[in-house]
């Protein structure tokens, strides 16, 4: 299924713009925020439920889109979620390595 070019508008705004102009901690770049929000989605390292060798959003269904949109969302009013959420992908990122 085909997302909407409205969520997926959103999706890019708040990864490419929003986020970016309102955070310099604990992340600040796009792929980090794209990094934190996958990690979320799947409470796990991203890349082990998708395929790497394409994009990330082109493999997401409708409803996983929302869910991620949303959750960007509460880091603007909850940034305290943005830390949580970073600590955790990092903390699954060393896990992978290690195991």
């Amino acid at each position: 299924m085909k997302l909407q070019s409205e969520a997926i508008s959103r999706y890019k705004q708040l990864l490419n713009e929003v986020l970016p102009a309102t955070f310099t901690a604990p992340i600040r770049y796009n792929h980090c925020f794209n990094r934190a929000v996958l990690d979320w989605l799947f409470q796990d390292v991203w890349y082990r439920h998708l395929d790497p060798s394409k994009t990330a959003i082109s493999q997401l269904n409708e409803e996983q889109l929302q869910q991620m949109t949303s959750r960007m969302e509460q880091w603007l009013q909850q940034p305290g979620l943005l830390f949580e959420d970073n600590q955790h992908s990092l903390a699954w990122r060393k896990k992978a390595k290690s195991g």
